[in-house]
């Protein structure tokens, strides 16, 4: 059976890249298939040229090409980037991690309760929380730029790149401006400061878990996903 030589191989990785297909992992899986389909052609029409064989291949995918195949790796990528964030999240539910959790719920909400200025306290609470989220994105985005030599990975993005998870921040501002608009903070009952207590330190520990702890072991959550990532 004819194989492809490298220069042709070369020209499939430019042809997905000129098909919208950004990532090094995705591209490699689309040219590892055609390649074998090409070669494949080739044992069955000999007289094929390598051009018409690739067409013939991409046609395979359909209407919408390679976007179909880039969409399930998005999604089956999403579902184990969330398993790692739990896996982090549930970390923290354990002894002795979880009695500093509490403590910090438990402070959040007596503060809250018992200050006069509770309304600047919270509001102070979530502007400075933002402004160190901001920070922190800045910083692994500049080491993410440094990190992107000429391969881009699919899950190094995502573990990288939550940007849109900044609004999960922005909630307990919607709250303030609720209470805020009633009779204030500190007039809420101490169950309702508990819960929303629970419920903005639970927020903030989810992003302090995608935007600073899981960029701190992406090296190795891409060596688990890619073994050829050590390599690169």
């Amino acid at each position: 059976m004819t194989q492809l030589d490298d220069q042709q191989i070369e020209s499939l990785y430019k042809f997905t890249r000129q098909h919208f297909v950004e990532h090094y992992d995705l591209q490699t899986e689309l040219v590892d298939h055609m390649a074998h389909g090409i070669e494949q052609q080739w044992s069955d029409h000999p007289n094929l040229s390598f051009e018409q064989a690739r067409d013939r291949e991409f046609k395979k995918f359909g209407v919408f090409g390679f976007m179909d195949v880039v969409e399930e790796r998005q999604k089956a990528l999403s579902k184990k980037y969330m398993k790692i964030v739990w896996s982090h999240f549930l970390q923290y539910m354990q002894v002795p991690r979880i009695i500093g959790f509490l403590t910090v719920i438990g402070l959040f909400a007596y503060l809250l309760k018992i200050v006069s200025f509770s309304e600047s306290l919270f509001l102070g609470s979530i502007v400075s929380v933002m402004a160190v989220y901001i920070l922190a994105l800045m910083i692994m985005r500049k080491k993410l730029k440094r990190k992107k030599e000429e391969k881009r990975w699919m899950f190094q993005d995502m573990l990288f790149n939550q940007g849109a998870m900044g609004g999960i921040a922005l909630i307990p501002l919607h709250v303030f401006n609720i209470l805020n608009g009633t009779a204030g903070i500190s007039s809420v009952s101490m169950f309702w400061l508990i819960v929303i207590s629970i419920l903005v330190c639970s927020m903030y520990l989810f992003l302090y878990i995608m935007t600073i702890e899981i960029p701190k072991h992406a090296q190795y959550y891409l060596e688990q996903t890619y073994p050829e990532y050590k390599l690169s």
